[in-house]
């Protein structure tokens, strides 16, 4: 008899469990973060992140992703160069992701969220909201609106008293710039690094708040996984779907590299200023008018990204101090004489020299494949501005060959 009482009491607990687990979690839902590893490719080179809802109830298995947009719109590379790309939330079969991301042999990891059943038909619910045609469409912003924000502010902005809070896991001082340097240099992108480096403005380096810390796939499932409310924590367990099964980057030889390139440039640049004669005075000008085209050009693209887009993050863009558009002008105004040229020139040289002060002090500010190129743009300008002999150069030097060659004629 004692027994039977027993397994009756024991039996009446398990009904117990069953029915208080089932009063706390009744929506029969499951929320996980995904985390894709990063690609080959530049615009998967950061990694990718989506919401997985498994749905027992409705016998559904959905991704939601916030970091899709339409390859085939007719503008499409006029609307993403000005910043005015719709991005978009999708929905799609978790196995159909899965199948994607094991083409290309990239990672797959998933978070299962520990959340009460509230929260989670709240963030369902937003979901199904957001996923509508007339709600869907947001522009995209590189740093401050994403894929990734976009999942932070639903995760952690879901429960009204912000009861889940990560702490702060980022290096102190780090910018959005180390960050993404991190992910660039392991990818042996170093053009792609200049690149970025060139766009980016003063905004990139600013030290990161812990929210902005996880405006990347890999930092927010970082901040995720520390994030804890009481002695709870927000990630009740992870599993890898997929292994990251992707070859390793083949890194560039040194001479295919932007130092090499832009060193081997100030070379060409410098190289007849030691030396005397027609033909190297010659080359030197035609030098001459290459640096200072080159950069007069990017400074106009930097305006343009600036104030000719939408793109926030390109705003305030230190590179300008030393690609200035004015510089176009100087190119071709180089073979005249004038006071103001002297005088642009001789300040742009200063002002490049103590530009080199914080670039030294906060190396990644400006690029260091970018180094020699400013250098011999101030060195050249000095040069230049030391009396107009030098500023006159470019025509003196192929009338007196002109003269020469017409008085041996004419004798």
């Amino acid at each position: 008899m004692s027994i039977l009482k027993t397994f009756f009491l024991a039996f009446l607990m398990l009904m117990f469990i069953g029915s208080s687990h089932a009063a706390t979690d009744s929506s029969r839902l499951q929320v996980s973060l995904i985390t894709c590893a990063p690609g080959a490719e530049l615009y998967s080179v950061f990694g990718h992140t989506a919401l997985r809802i498994v749905d027992s109830a409705a016998n559904t298995d959905i991704i939601y992703n916030y970091g899709t947009f339409n390859f085939d719109d007719p503008d499409f590379y006029t609307k993403f160069v000005r910043g005015k790309l719709m991005y978009f939330l999708s929905q799609q079969s978790f196995p159909d992701f899965l199948y994607e991301y094991a083409y290309f042999k990239r990672g797959v990891t998933e978070q299962v969220l520990q959340l009460s059943s509230t929260e989670k038909k709240e963030i369902q619910h937003s979901l199904f909201e957001n996923v509508r045609e007339e709600n869907r469409y947001y522009k995209y912003d590189f740093l401050y609106d994403n894929c990734a924000t976009r999942l932070r502010d639903i995760i952690f902005k879901t429960n009204q008293n912000n009861a889940f809070e990560p702490p702060a896991f980022a290096k102190q001082g780090t910018s959005f710039r180390d960050y993404l340097h991190n992910y660039l240099s392991r990818a042996e992108m170093q053009w792609t690094t200049l690149g970025i480096d060139l766009l980016l403005g003063i905004g990139a380096d600013k030290t990161m708040t812990t929210p902005e810390s996880m405006f990347l796939p890999d930092y927010l499932a970082q901040g995720v996984s520390l994030a804890v409310k009481g002695q709870s924590k927000l990630v009740e367990r992870d599993q890898v779907h997929l292994p990251n099964a992707q070859d390793l980057p083949v890194k560039l030889p040194f001479w295919q590299t932007p130092l090499f390139f832009f060193a081997f440039l100030a070379f060409l640049v410098l190289l007849p200023s030691f030396f005397r004669s027609n033909a190297l005075a010659s080359f030197q000008s035609v030098m001459d008018r290459i640096i200072f085209v080159l950069s007069g050009l990017l400074g106009l693209l930097l305006l343009f990204m600036w104030f000719g887009t939408d793109h926030q993050s390109f705003a305030n863009n230190i590179n300008l101090v030393w690609a200035m558009p004015f510089n176009l002008l100087v190119a071709f105004s180089l073979n005249r004489s004038g006071k103001w040229l002297k005088t642009y020139i001789r300040f742009y040289s200063l002002l490049l020299l103590v530009l080199m002060i914080p670039v030294l002090l906060h190396p990644g500010i400006i690029n260091f494949g970018l180094y020699p190129l400013i250098v011999v743009l101030s060195f050249r300008s000095w040069m230049l501005s030391k009396d107009e002999k030098n500023v006159k150069a470019l025509v003196s030097t192929d009338t007196s060959l002109e003269n020469l060659s017409f008085e041996k004629t004419k004798g």
